[in-house]
C-alpha cells in the first residue's frame, strides 16, 4: 500500500500538467504531501528490513513482531493524514479556477488509494489487537540490530566475498552502530543536515544560488529531525544505552516540538505573516518567522515541561 500511495503522490505532485490542477497544488496541502513523500518510503523501507527477517525456519523475537507492527501504524497514519489533507482541500474547493476535466479524474484516483490506505489501516488495527496480547521478552533489540542480522544473512550473495563482507558488517557494528546508540539524537541531527543538504543541493541545480538554498536545509533538516527522532523511538529504531532523562529530556523534547514547529510555520505563513510584518515576498524575512516560531516553540516547551516538572531524573 505504501507503494501504490508513493506513485500516486509523485505522479501527481511532479507532472506538471497534473499538479496544477488538482486542489492540494498549494500549501497548506502541498507541505503534507512534500514530506510524506519522504517518510513513507524510509519508513517502509525500515520494514521491509524487519520484514525480511521473519521467516519459518528462525526464532521470532516478539520485540521484532511489535516493531514491525509500529512501523505500519506510522505508514497507515502518514498516508491517512495524507489523503484527509486532499479530501480537505476539495472540500474547500482550493484553488477552484484551475480545475478541469484532469482534476475529476485525479479526484476519483484519490478516492481509489482512500479506499485502499483505510483497508490497509483496517487490517493493521486488527492485527494490532493481536500483538497488543503478546508480550515482548525480547529486550535489547532494535532496527540497527536487525539491519545487521539481515546483512550476515543475505552476505552469501556476495560469493567468494562472503568472509569479507560479514567482517566488514561486524566492524560497523562495532565502530558505527554502537556510537550511534551512545547518542542516537546527535546521530538524528546529522542523518537530518544531510536530508536537507540534499534538498538544497537538488534546488541548486534546478534553479541556482539563491537564499531559497538555505530555507530547503532548515525546513528539510527540522521536520526530517523531529520525524526521526519521535517515529524512531516509537518504532525502537535505536535502543538508546541511556534514556533520557532530567534536563537533557526536556531539552530534547523542546528541540523536537520546535524543529516540528518549523515547516507547518512555512505551510501557514500567510496566517503567521503578522509576526513579522507584512509578507513581500522576501526569503530573509520568511526566514525570520521560521526562527521565531520554532524558537518560541521550543521555549514553551521547555518552560512548560520544567514548570510541571515532567522527565524527572530518576522518574519512571
Amino acid at each position: 500500500m505504501a507503494a501504490l500511495f508513493l506513485v500516486f503522490a509523485l505522479v501527481v505532485k511532479q507532472f506538471r500538467g497534473l499538479s496544477e490542477h488538482v486542489p492540494w497544488q498549494n500549501d497548506p496541502y502541498d507541505a503534507v504531501v512534500s514530506f510524506t513523500v519522504f517518510f513513507v518510503p524510509l519508513t517502509a523501507a525500515m520494514g521491509i528490513v524487519r520484514v525480511s527477517l521473519c521467516r519459518r525456519s528462525r526464532p521470532l523475537p516478539v520485540a521484532r513482531v511489535i516493531s514491525v507492527m509500529r512501523g505500519a501504524r506510522v505508514l497507515v497514519g502518514a498516508m491517512l493524514v495524507t489523503v484527509l489533507t486532499d479530501w480537505i482541500s476539495v472540500a474547500l474547493q482550493a484553488d477552484r479556477a484551475s480545475w478541469n476535466g484532469t482534476t475529476a479524474v485525479i479526484i476519483a484516483l484519490l478516492a481509489l488509494v482512500t479506499g485502499l490506505v483505510a483497508a490497509a489501516a483496517l487490517m493493521v488495527v486488527r492485527t494490532s489487537q493481536l500483538v497488543n496480547d503478546l508480550r515482548d521478552d525480547s529486550a535489547g533489540t532494535d532496527w540497527f540490530s536487525d539491519l545487521v542480522a539481515a546483512a550476515e544473512l543475505y552476505a552469501s550473495w556476495l560469493g567468494p566475498l562472503k568472509v569479507l563482507g560479514v567482517r566488514v558488517i561486524r566492524w560497523l557494528d562495532r565502530r558505527v552502530v554502537d556510537t550511534i546508540r551512545k547518542d542516537p539524537v546527535i546521530a538524528a541531527s546529522a542523518v537530518a543536515l544531510g536530508f536537507g543538504a540534499l534538498l538544497a543541493l537538488n534546488t541548486l541545480l534546478r534553479e541556482g544560488p539563491g537564499p531559497a538554498i538555505w530555507l530547503d536545509v532548515v525546513v528539510g533538516g527540522s521536520g526530517m529531525f523531529a520525524f526521526l527522532v519521535v517515529a524512531g523511538a516509537y518504532m525502537r529504531l535505536v535502543g538508546a544505552d541511556r534514556p533520557a532523562a532530567g534536563m537533557r529530556r526536556r531539552i530534547i523534547d523542546a528541540a523536537v516540538v520546535g524543529c516540528a514547529a518549523v515547516p507547518v510555520a512555512l505551510a501557514f505563513r500567510e496566517w503567521l505573516w503578522w509576526i513579522v510584518g507584512p509578507a513581500d515576498g522576501d526569503a530573509g524575512r520568511l526566514g525570520e518567522l521560521l526562527l521565531i516560531v520554532g524558537v518560541v516553540t521550543a521555549g514553551i516547551v521547555f518552560a512548560s515541561e520544567a514548570i510541571l516538572r515532567v522527565h524527572r531524573t530518576g522518574a519512571a
